[in-house]
């Protein structure tokens, strides 16, 4: 959106009240107020225009994301995945640039039989019978997608085509007494399109149904591969999430696997180390034969309450890539937050890091004239089109998220070291700014309150000059039950995991990756 009537406010003693629509819960989402100086951009439906730099910078950035997954060896995962949802597909024989995608069709309400829910120019990729509203007449859920794809074309042979024009629909019709059906749902959230899987190829597989209920099953990538298994009950007129199975890996060897059963309120988590070695042992010593290897790290964690089949669609990690329109009416800066207007990446250039029923946050950087890089984080919030600029300043903001009332998100602790190096077979000491630590911080839904709830700071940087060059850090985590499990990554050193209270109490390591 280009800018008009562009102006900076600044609101002295006054409370800026959130529109309801922002945050995680009724509660939170309804009034939270950001007291004290803010920056307020009006803005109307023309683009703000970024300079080329900018633009540049905004792909860099994209490219540097981090992970999806958020344990094991999630950073991988994550990166994989971010590249096989951000290659693309273009319409066949179009010259427009279709990346954006389009919004999809409203089904019709009634209809006799389930061809009569197809629209003009898309077709039924596949479909199951059960019968979920239980009148012993068979109701359908089915796949539907656009049926002028070019499946000649492909992303990893065509890099520079664009995403193709229409995500899938996932829907289900309910008999609505003798030769009547009756739209039950549509979601684009749920299925992957057909070049979101990677070199693997269309990561789609068929559906299955059992009784009241339906799984989708999703697999893709290349040597690393990924599977979802998502199941959905019927009960009380109203679709649920009540099974989800996750696994990521190396061929037939699993790294990370995940599964959450809602109706017990328990998920399981089991890591097991990625380094060639442990696989190349694991390849050789089983063969063909492949059999259980031991995992590194294994625990439990407690479920929230269970998400229906919508909520589950708008906090899926594909959800940022359905939508169709970012249109930004307001932007504000929270108090602290010093950037210019130019400098602010609107949500639609952006690689969204978090999605749920009311907002989505992403991140967005630049170097600095004096070469340092800052960090920004930003919440857009769908049903006042209005765009928060909460956090900046730092390096590496990564991985943020939402969760009751708060929002989480990492940082890094940059400091100056000295090591040892070897040059012309002399040694000699170098020195350079490096990543030392790892922060898990929280702030309240304005932007107020941040605090740092969990620390971690690689030891041998503590001395005056090390042994070697600082191994990469990062820092993946998990919240469910009121509790958090963090893993910090240690480059190929073993990869610690605790667990603490959402607040960063009550901290203790669990396990290491590998043992």
């Amino acid at each position: 959106m280009k800018r008009k009537n562009l102006f900076l406010s600044v609101l002295i003693g006054a409370v800026f009240l959130f529109q309801t629509g922002c945050g995680n819960g009724s509660e939170e989402s309804s009034a939270e107020n950001l007291a004290g100086d803010a920056a307020v951009f009006d803005t109307e439906e023309e683009d703000i225009v970024m300079t080329e730099a900018e633009k540049e910078n905004s792909a860099l950035e994209g490219d540097r994301q981090d992970q999806e997954k958020e344990a094991g060896e999630e950073e991988e995962a994550g990166e994989a995945k971010e590249e096989i949802q951000g290659e693309s597909g273009k319409e066949a024989g179009s010259e427009i640039d279709e990346s954006t995608p389009k919004e999809v069709p409203q089904l019709p309400e009634t209809g006799a039989k389930l061809a009569d829910f197809v629209p003009e120019g898309w077709e039924l990729l596949d479909s199951v019978e059960l019968d979920f509203n239980e009148d012993d007449i068979k109701d359908y859920v089915g796949v539907l997608q656009w049926a002028q794809i070019d499946r000649d074309r492909s992303w990893w042979t065509n890099q520079d085509y664009p995403r193709q024009k229409y995500p899938r629909i996932l829907f289900a019709i309910r008999s609505d007494g003798v030769e009547k059906y009756r739209l039950d749902f549509q979601d684009i959230n749920l299925i992957y399109a057909w070049d979101e899987g990677g070199v693997f190829g269309d990561p789609y597989l068929p559906l299955t149904a059992e009784g009241a209920s339906f799984t989708t099953h999703t697999y893709g990538g290349s040597a690393w591969r990924w599977s979802e298994d998502c199941t959905y009950v019927y009960r009380e007129e109203t679709w649920w999430l009540a099974l989800s199975e996750k696994t990521y890996g190396y061929y037939e060897y699993t790294t990370d696997h995940e599964k959450n059963d809602w109706e017990s309120g328990v998920g399981i988590r089991k890591k097991r180390s990625s380094e060639p070695g442990d696989i190349g042992s694991y390849e050789s010593a089983n063969g063909e034969e492949l059999e259980p290897v031991e995992c590194d790290v294994e625990y439990k964690v407690s479920l929230d309450e269970p998400m229906t089949l919508e909520q589950a669609g708008k906090r899926g990690p594909i959800a940022g890539e359905r939508v169709s329109d970012w249109e930004v009416e307001k932007i504000v800066l929270a108090e602290g937050v010093e950037l210019s207007e130019d400098r602010i990446e609107l949500p639609g250039e952006a690689f969204i890091r978090y999605c749920d029923e009311n907002c989505a946050l992403y991140t967005f950087g630049f170097d600095t004239d004096t070469g340092r890089r800052e960090d920004y984080l930003a919440m857009y919030c769908w049903q006042d089109k209005s765009l928060f600029v909460l956090a900046g300043g730092e390096t590496a903001i990564e991985v943020p998220k939402i969760y009751d009332g708060k929002i989480y998100y990492t940082s890094d602790i940059v400091e100056h070291v000295k090591y040892k190096t070897m040059e012309d077979g002399t040694e000699q000491i170098a020195e350079e700014e490096a990543v030392v630590g790892v922060k898990l911080n929280r702030m309240d839904l304005d932007g107020s309150g941040k605090e740092t709830i969990f620390e971690y700071r690689y030891q041998e940087a503590a001395q005056e000059i090390m042994e070697s060059r600082m191994p990469h850090l990062g820092l993946s985590y998990e919240i469910s039950g009121g509790e958090i499990v963090a893993q910090v990554r240690l480059g190929n050193e073993p990869h610690p995991f605790y667990r603490m209270k959402t607040d960063g109490s009550r901290q203790e390591k669990i396990g290491q990756m590998p043992k």
